[in-house]
This record gives C-alpha cells, structure tokens and sequence, in this order.
C-alpha cells in the first residue's frame, strides 16, 4: 500500500526538478548569455551562415525584460505560424543592469533589427514594434555615440579619419576572364562556395565576366594567381553620384549609396540639435521612431509633440553597424543608427558550425574576432 503514495511523491520531485532546471536556463538566458544562430552571410568570412554563436549579455549589461507575458524560449513568434508568442498588454520600460564594458568600435554587436517596424524581417509575422522583440541581428559596430561617420569609396571615416578595417572586410571585385568561364576548381581554393550555395560569395555576370566578394589580402593573392587568364581585375565601387533610393535617410536629396555614405553624426543621450529642415530629414526616424514623439512642420514651424519647438534633446546613445561583407549586408545605410534599448550582447565564441548538413570541424570553439 505504501508504493503509491511513493510514486506519486517521486512524479512531484520529477516536476519540481523539471521547473527548477527550466528557471534556471530561463534566469541564464535572460541575464547572462544566449546562443544565436548565423542567419545569412552578411558578416562572412568572419561569422558564417549557419554558425551557433555564444552570446554574452554581461559585457554590455543585460537589459531586463521588457515583455513579462511572453512563451519562454520563443523569440516573438511561434515557429512556423506568423502568431506572436508574447502578449502586449504589458510593456515595461527600457532598464539595463551595469555591464563589463561599453561598446566599442570594431566590436561585434548582437542587437534587435531597428527597422522591424517598417521593413519587417518576417512579412508573415508582420510589423514589431517592441525592441526586444524585434528580430535578432548580428553586424561590426563602426561608430560610437558622438562619432561622426563617413564612408568614402568604401572606406569607412570616423571623425575625418580612417575607421577600423577587419581583417575579413569583403569588398566587390569584378574579373572577367580572357577566353571562357573560370573553373569552380580554381576558385575553391580561395574559399568560394560552390555554384547553387544558399549563401554565394560569387556571381557570374556572364560567361566570363564576375562578381567576387573577399578580403583585400585575398584580392591580391587571386590576381597574383589568375593574371595570365585575366583580362580585366578590379574593385567595384559605385560612383559618388548614383544615390540609392532604399539608402538611409530615404532621401535622395542626400545621394548617398553603398560606398559614400554620410557625413552623420551619431547623437548621445543628451545631445542638443537645432530642428533644421536637414536634420528633422536626418532625425525623424530616431524621434518618432525610437524614441516616441511626433515631428510635424506646418507654416515654417516646427512643432514636437504638437508643441512649437526649436530643438531636440535625445534620450538615448546610438551605435552605427555594419556587416563585414559589405555588399551583401542590410545594415544601417539602410536603415539608419541602432537605438541602445536594442542592444542584446556581444558574440563571443563559435559554438558549432555546419553547412549544407555537414560540420566545418575547424570553426567549433573558436574565438569570435
């Protein structure tokens, strides 16, 4: 007789042991560090698509949560389904615990796509306007707050000087071929992905004519190799003159592109900027985006939050980033300066790495740089 109630005891410690482990992985997840998995080669050959990467959250502070009705384990919606996993009838607001560190530049940020409200990342799912439950991404911060940045012919420029340059930069090649098509077998050797990959470096523009994305190191190296069957060798860059209507601020008035982009100040908490019509055009977004108010103009006066207004004071510090792999990255030409409030961590180490199903041995455990 005694046996049942011995079972049913032993099914409760069961559950209590099953909840006690689940808290704490939810504690750890939360306060202390995630796993994130490469989604796309904007960050190659850095980070590759399909790395499981270490995510510390102590090294810029964890932010707490902003959402407490939401399905642990789930990011913002049920895999799947374009269903929502959280509830936003409680909204918290934006609180970070004290870090190891600030951000710095050339550090590598994991951080909530900015741009989720307007150009969603999942048009299932549809627009997300929580930062935290915005859409993970994973890209090289260029500049700091107080920075102003500038890209000149692909070469990035921080306060009128040249900016960190990571070993793996990928810039756009052309080479075109002097009689037929070059060999795949040719172009492994320099870490080429094979024709039909998810995630191509390489694009054949014609039977002999291509576009090659890789380092400057590595650029060197292929035209020393291949200059006996090349005709033509050289970095692609777009002109100064050919803005780029999808660029930040939207704006063509400003003709920025991929490779001259700028100059932009990044603000600080604190700051204080006239609201000229230039930088309302600037601006806009990180006021009524970011941080909550509303711009209008009306008979050459400005009015912020239906008030007259000749400045601006801004309420958070934002971060500029971009991918490593620079012209195959949504990053802020696009969509503009990362909100703090959007940080999620600093990516430490490869935890494993695979692609089309198969391990890449020498990526596991490796230091992220």
């Amino acid at each position: 007789m005694s046996a049942l109630p011995e079972k049913a005891a032993q099914r409760r410690r069961w559950w209590r042991e099953l909840l006690i482990a689940l808290a704490i992985i939810l504690f750890v997840r939360t306060f202390l560090a995630e796993v994130f998995l490469i989604p796309t080669s904007s960050m190659e050959r850095t980070l590759l698509a399909w790395d499981l990467v270490f995510v510390s959250k102590l090294h810029y502070g964890p932010r707490l949560p902003m959402v407490p009705l939401a399905i642990p384990f789930i990011h913002n919606h049920i895999p799947f389904t374009g269903i929502p996993s959280y509830l936003d009838w409680i909204v918290l607001p934006y609180k970070r615990l004290p870090g190891f560190k600030p951000i710095q530049r050339g550090d590598i940020l994991v951080f909530n796509y900015p741009a989720d409200d307007i150009l969603p990342n999942s048009p299932d799912v549809g627009p997300v306007y929580i930062p935290s439950m915005k859409e993970n991404y994973v890209k090289r911060c260029v500049a700091v707050p107080g920075d102003t940045l500038e890209v000149r012919a692909g070469v990035v420029y921080i306060n009128g000087k040249p900016g960190y340059q990571p070993r793996y930069l990928q810039m756009r090649y052309i080479a075109r071929a002097r009689t037929g098509p070059l060999s795949y077998r040719a172009l492994e050797r320099f870490g080429f992905r094979p024709p039909g990959s998810s995630n191509p470096n390489w694009i054949p523009l014609d039977d002999r004519t291509y576009h090659l994305f890789m380092p400057a190191y590595l650029a060197k190296a292929f035209e020393e190799a291949f200059r006996s069957d090349l005709d033509t060798f050289y970095q692609h860059l777009q002109p100064p003159n050919e803005p780029l209507r999808e660029m930040y601020p939207h704006d063509t008035a400003f003709r920025w592109n991929l490779d001259n982009w700028g100059p932009f100040y990044l603000p600080r908490k604190g700051d204080r900027i006239p609201l000229t019509a230039q930088h309302i055009a600037l601006y806009r977004r990180l006021i009524e985006g970011y941080e909550g108010h509303t711009l209008e103009v009306a008979e050459g006066r400005v009015y912020l939050d239906g008030n007259p207004a000749s400045h601006y004071t801004f309420e958070q510090n934002y971060y500029f980033v971009m991918g490593d792999n620079r012209y195959n990255s949504l990053d802020g030409r696009f969509w503009g300066p990362v909100p703090e409030d959007h940080i999620v961590g600093k990516p430490v180490f490869v935890i494993l790495s695979i692609e089309n199903w198969k391990p890449r041995w020498e990526r596991f455990l490796r230091a992220v740089q």
